[in-house]
């Protein structure tokens, strides 16, 4: 495309470490332009995640408000302030939300924003069929798109004899609640199987007393080792709740371990038991026993992990990599511009 033919897309994501910027819009940047897209991407000088009072965050906000005037869409990733309605029906036409979790339980008001602001929206991209379903109730053009895996940076393990069994798991320190729910499977793998290891990937070490320290490694979470921590890991595990919360999860933890060609044990919940449907790649475990046993086999058979592995990264492949999910976002965009 000429200069001129290029479609302008401004996106107000929430934050420079948040995940949902990072695997929603900032990878895929750099192959829109290679299709005549160009994104601009507007960071609030606070994140989501900060302690500051809403207001200062809406204050963080003006600035990307004012430069996405001058955009073709306007890309808005998520709300502009968690659990408000604030100045999304103010931005310019068209205007797209981007939502990957269900943020209409976003406290204090979510319930209330969400069915407003995506009225106030002329399309929905969700990241899975449970969000699509919530705001197909209240906006005519809603687009699942998945959290897919960029498959440059998240590479294929090299296959090795492994002198360690190494249970991994990934994800920012507030989901701890979840591997807390088999705590006690853990332990007793752990203190059965001296030659294992819970290899823990977050923004600060678990608190745990229950598991024994000699066999529980943790590592700091950044963007430039996030990719290759999975290869030192033998399974990854995505234990889950099971409620209307975790029904909006993207199964996105599972998709990565899945690229690294690691076999997966999760809970069957939302998007997961859509991905597990999709071939033999890990297994399925909601009681403490299916979860142990689940431990035992992979334990016991490190050939039979490999295989779904594979077949995990295969799976990427054919339907989660970046590659398919940006030709879904340039139709979008091309669309809405037109």
């Amino acid at each position: 495309m000429q200069e001129k033919e290029k479609i302008r897309v401004a996106a107000l994501t929430s934050g420079q470490n948040t995940a949902s910027a990072r695997f929603r819009v900032r990878q895929y940047i750099a192959d829109l332009s290679h299709r005549g897209i160009e994104v601009a991407e507007h960071i609030p000088r606070w994140g989501v995640s900060c302690g500051l009072p809403s207001p200062f965050k809406l204050v963080s906000r003006i600035p990307g408000l004012v430069r996405s005037r001058r955009a073709d869409v306007i890309w808005l990733n998520k709300e502009l302030v968690q659990g408000y309605l604030t100045m999304e029906g103010m931005l310019k036409r068209p205007r797209i939300l981007d939502a990957d979790d269900a943020i209409w339980l976003n406290p204090p008001l979510g319930s209330w924003a969400q069915p407003r602001m995506a009225r106030a929206m002329d399309a929905v991209i969700a990241g899975n069929d449970y969000i699509a379903e919530y705001y197909s109730r209240f906006c005519k053009s809603v687009y699942i798109v998945p959290t897919a895996i960029d498959l440059r940076r998240f590479t294929l393990r090299p296959e090795k004899d492994e002198e360690l069994f190494v249970i991994g798991w990934t994800g920012l320190r507030s989901n701890y609640k979840y591997l807390a729910l088999i705590e006690p499977v853990l332990k007793r793998f752990l203190e059965d199987h001296q030659d294992s290891r819970l290899m823990l990937i977050s923004n600060a070490p678990w608190k745990t007393t229950a598991l024994p320290p000699e066999q529980v490694r943790y590592y700091s979470w950044n963007p430039r080792d996030e990719a290759a921590f999975l290869h030192k890991m033998s399974v990854g595990l995505m234990p889950l709740a099971d409620d209307p919360w975790t029904r909006g999860k993207c199964s996105f933890k599972m998709l990565q371990y899945m690229a690294a060609g690691l076999p997966v044990i999760v809970s069957p919940v939302g998007m997961n038991r859509q991905v597990l449907e999709k071939g033999a790649v890990g297994l399925a475990a909601e009681s403490s026993a299916q979860w142990q046993e689940a431990l035992e086999t992979l334990y016991a058979d490190r050939k039979q992990g490999r295989t779904m592995g594979l077949a995990g990264r295969r799976v990427v492949e054919q339907f989660y990599s970046t590659e398919i999910a940006v030709e879904k976002l340039a139709w979008i965009f091309c669309y809405w511009a037109s």
